[in-house]
């Protein structure tokens, strides 16, 4: 074969140059994905960039950003979008295309457009909440009914993070001296592990151990908290069987988790102060149940009280009544009792002299009749008396028993008990006043006592 027709590698890697540096005289506007991104030590930065399709590379290319342009191009891309250049982000290049010899083609970046990176996961974050709304999962975690008194708390978060501290701070703390059972579940909170970290570190909660999840992490750019924007992410915690809170962001900030969680919270802090507030309420809650106990107790005790001096009143008052109209019956008859007795012996001695004028006219048995008609008379004359004072003194004994048992000393006995004042009974507490000492009589003996409410 002649030497015309053959080329050396070297030859025709010049000519590929060439072709190359012909068609690309101009920079390029490149989209593509960061698949590697490393710094070396000179300063210099080496991209390994590709395109996806449906989660599969279909192309892949190198790049380099030497120091003199990546120092200018991170500080803008950081000011633009509160994040660095990192792995895993989609990201507008302005790039030249160049080729060699020896290390094939390569891109060298003059430029970035932070607003794309931006751009491109507003769009990507919309998509994933038009296809989370369609299958109905924004509201799934939200409709879980919270505890009353969330006690037990699994964190999902970074040991290292200030929002946790932050957040552990808060909730040990609190004025109240409440007291939570907290369990962190170690995840990574920023970076494309997010996403696989957050599920792994949910899927060792115990659900019937807690009573809700926590997802904090603190403040950061957009892009730092693009990890909680995904679709899988959102899904999870949607159909997590415990209610989930997030404290994720600053108050501008609402991620994909903020809106399928049950309660979003703007920072760690205001989760903490949260659960505080549940816990302040639940005791408020039970204060109030406990006041109004008192209350009506003291409502029912007053009006039984007062019931039971009225009661008191009148029994004493229809005992004395009683008492005192059986006296004089008790009297009357005493007085009437020498009266009647000398009338009825008179009456029985005139029927005597009648009987004894008889007497001439009458048989012996007539005799015999009258004798022992005179033998009745006279037992039932000394009957009647004795009858008369026992059927009273029965009366009489049967209203002192009944006085007796309303007597205050025997009252004392059955459980009540007396105040005094100065040696008089206290019936109406407008009688007393706070601080006042007073005797509370009871049925072995009185006791001062001092009146504090």
């Amino acid at each position: 074969m002649p030497d015309q027709d053959y080329l050396s590698l070297s030859q025709l890697n010049g000519l590929i140059r060439e072709a190359i540096e012909m068609n690309f005289m101009d920079e390029v506007w490149l989209v593509a994905e960061i698949a590697e991104m490393r710094v070396a030590g000179a300063g210099h930065c080496y991209l390994d960039l590709v395109e996806k399709r449906e989660n599969r590379i279909v192309a892949r290319i190198r790049a380099n950003i030497w120091k003199f342009h990546y120092d200018r191009i991170a500080a803008n891309f950081f000011a633009s979008t509160g994040s660095a250049l990192q792995k895993g982000m989609k990201v507008l290049f302005s790039v030249s295309v160049s080729f060699h010899e020896q290390y094939g083609v390569s891109l060298v970046v003059k430029n970035v457009d932070p607003s794309y990176s931006l751009g491109d996961l507003e769009r990507r974050k919309k998509e994933i909440i038009t296809q989370l709304t369609n299958e109905g999962l924004l509201d799934i975690n939200a409709s879980l009914e919270l505890e009353l008194v969330p006690k037990r708390i699994a964190i999902v978060s970074s040991e290292t993070a200030a929002g946790y501290g932050d957040f552990m701070n808060q909730l040990t703390n609190n004025q109240g001296g409440y007291l939570f059972e907290t369990t962190l579940f170690q995840s990574i909170m920023q970076g494309d592990q997010v996403e696989s970290s957050v599920i792994d570190s949910m899927k060792k909660i115990d659900v019937d151990q807690y009573d809700c999840v926590v997802i904090i992490r603190g403040g950061g750019a957009s892009l730092d908290l693009a990890g909680f924007d995904t679709y899988n992410l959102g899904k999870f915690i949607a159909e997590f069987p415990l209610p989930v809170l997030t404290g994720i962001g600053h108050e501008r900030d609402e991620t994909i988790a903020d809106l399928v969680a049950h309660t979003k919270l703007k920072t760690p802090t205001a989760v903490a102060e949260f659960l505080i507030e549940k816990m302040q309420s639940f005791e408020e809650y039970y204060i109030g149940l406990k006041d109004a106990l008192v209350y009506f107790s003291r409502e029912k005790l007053n009006i039984n009280k007062s019931k039971l001096q009225q009661l008191s009143f009148k029994t004493k008052s229809g005992t004395q009544k009683v008492l005192e109209k059986n006296r004089l019956v008790l009297s009357s008859i005493k007085s009437d009792l020498p009266r009647i007795s000398k009338a009825y012996l008179k009456s029985k001695k005139q029927d005597l002299n009648n009987i004894v004028g008889d007497i001439a006219e009458s048989k012996s048995v007539m005799i015999n009749q009258q004798e022992r008609k005179l033998l009745r008379y006279e037992s039932v004359l000394k009957m009647l008396p004795k009858q008369m004072i026992a059927n009273q003194k029965s009366r009489l004994k049967l209203n002192e028993r009944t006085l007796s048992l309303v007597h205050p000393d025997n009252v004392l006995k059955r459980g009540y008990a007396m105040l005094l004042k100065d040696g008089k009974v206290l019936t109406s507490i407008d009688q007393l006043k706070k601080g006042e000492e007073v005797d509370l009589k009871l049925r072995d003996g009185i006791k001062k006592t001092k009146i504090i409410e």
